[in-house]
């Protein structure tokens, strides 16, 4: 792009000499990237770069080429995942609409023109990954290619700027790219110099998006992912279904233990440096994680026999779940069992400060059964919200909360049961 078109060269309205901007930027960007999810990813992005850039709202449009586009549509669609108007979507039908509207030809406004030109600067952004903007002011509306100041009607701001972000990748001499969406900032997006960040910003940005959906692992756990673990729920039930039930296997959801209290009786208990409080918590985390890997690993079923198949991944905080392929329901409760045992003889650092005096994990034990993996991912949410309101409840008596930890139930016919009670009735 030329200097001279650069879109962060757009209005300086007040003078902000000495100010640490871009520390501020950068300190924005870090920030982004410590979102621990695709949610709080795009939440992060909203929140960074709206105070970053100083503009009334952001909106981020994400292109899914899993979507299927609509009659009008054309062929691609881009739907709002983060900020103003979350769910609402643009498409290649927007674009190539209003064929009056010409870059750089104010026309009359009017409330829907207005609304359907800023449509259309957001969908030309992503199909031509072009920058483009819409001002509207004065009673008129033009669209912008490449906004200059000179474009301005007046105000000293742009109601609109819609920037296409790619995502690039370099695989030897090969430099891979594959469009990711437009990030549109509502007024004034930029009040400085920066014309030498907005390259790198819209690479930054298509890196946030993409990262986690392309990451396999969560860093802190060295557990599976979310999205890997439900994908993975989604092929083994297929199989489970198309074996007509002999592959057998099950689903084990669990939840560490009163962490937040962990995390509570660190700061208060003066033996710990406050600053060191989120490692030993992230320590935990790791520990149960490795727990749960080892028993996925080599986990032994008698006879020389010895399994080493399961899909563990973390769920939401401070939850996890295993995909055990193959195994009888005995022996997925068997494997609970010793998992919990794993998790309780693993030394973690204070843990005997707790009312419990262990680090423990409670767990649900789901053997496959027909339904879809949608109905099961739900229902091993609901066990994790289900166990931490058991546990919030109880904790402020410790003879309840010592018997609303470490729990092990299995689901079978539509009750919970515990694990005796589950053998008790195989055998029946």
């Amino acid at each position: 792009m030329p200097e001279s078109a650069g879109w962060t060269r757009f209005f300086k309205k007040k003078d902000l000499t000495g100010e640490d901007f871009f520390g501020k930027f950068l300190d924005s960007i870090a920030r982004i990237f410590e979102g621990g999810d695709e949610a709080e990813t795009m939440r992060q992005i909203r929140a960074e770069l709206v105070k970053a850039f100083d503009c009334d709202d952001i909106s981020l449009f994400a292109y899914d080429p899993g979507e299927v586009p609509g009659p009008t549509d054309g062929e691609w669609v881009l739907r709002v995942k983060s900020g103003f108007g979350e769910g609402n979507s643009v498409s290649q039908g927007d674009a190539r609409g209003l064929p009056d509207l010409m870059p750089g030809r104010p026309v009359a406004f009017t409330e829907e023109l207005a609304q359907k030109a800023a449509l259309k600067a957001i969908a030309l952004a992503f199909e031509e990954d072009g920058y483009y903007g819409c001002d509207i002011e004065k009673k008129k509306i033009v669209l912008v290619e490449n906004p200059r100041p000179e474009d301005d009607l007046g105000s000293g701001d742009l109601s609109v700027l819609a920037i296409p972000l790619r995502y690039h990748n370099r695989v030897g001499r090969v430099l891979e790219q594959t469009r990711v969406g437009v990030l549109a900032l509502f007024k004034t997006p930029v009040r400085r110099e920066l014309a030498e960040l907005e390259g790198p910003l819209r690479s930054i940005l298509a890196h946030a998006i993409v990262s986690p959906s392309c990451t396999l692992k969560d860093p802190v756990t060295g557990l599976f992912t979310e999205r890997f673990l439900r994908e993975e729920l989604d092929r083994q039930l297929g199989l489970f279904d198309m074996t007509q039930g002999k592959l057998r296997g099950g689903f084990v959801v669990g939840m560490i233990d009163t962490l937040k209290l962990y995390k509570q009786t660190l700061q208060t208990s003066g033996n710990v440096d406050p600053e060191e409080v989120g490692q030993k918590v992230s320590d935990v985390l790791r520990g149960v994680g490795h727990c749960v890997w080892e028993r996925c690993r080599k986990h032994a079923l008698g006879d020389g026999e010895e399994y080493r198949s399961g899909y563990p991944g973390r769920l939401g905080e401070e939850g996890f779940a295993v995909i055990l392929p193959l195994l009888q329901p005995n022996e997925l409760c068997m494997w609970a069992v010793r998992l919990a045992k794993s998790i309780k003889s693993f030394h973690f650092e204070s843990e005997e400060l707790l009312a419990t005096g262990d680090i423990t994990a409670s767990l649900r034990v789901i053997p496959f059964r027909k339904g879809s993996a949608d109905e099961l991912w739900k229902l091993a949410h609901k066990i994790i919200e289900g166990i931490a309101a058991e546990q919030n409840k109880a904790r402020r008596v410790p003879e309840d909360l010592a018997k609303a930890v470490a729990q092990i139930r299995v689901f079978s016919k539509g009750r919970w049961l515990t694990t005796g009670e589950f053998v008790s009735e195989l055998h029946i």
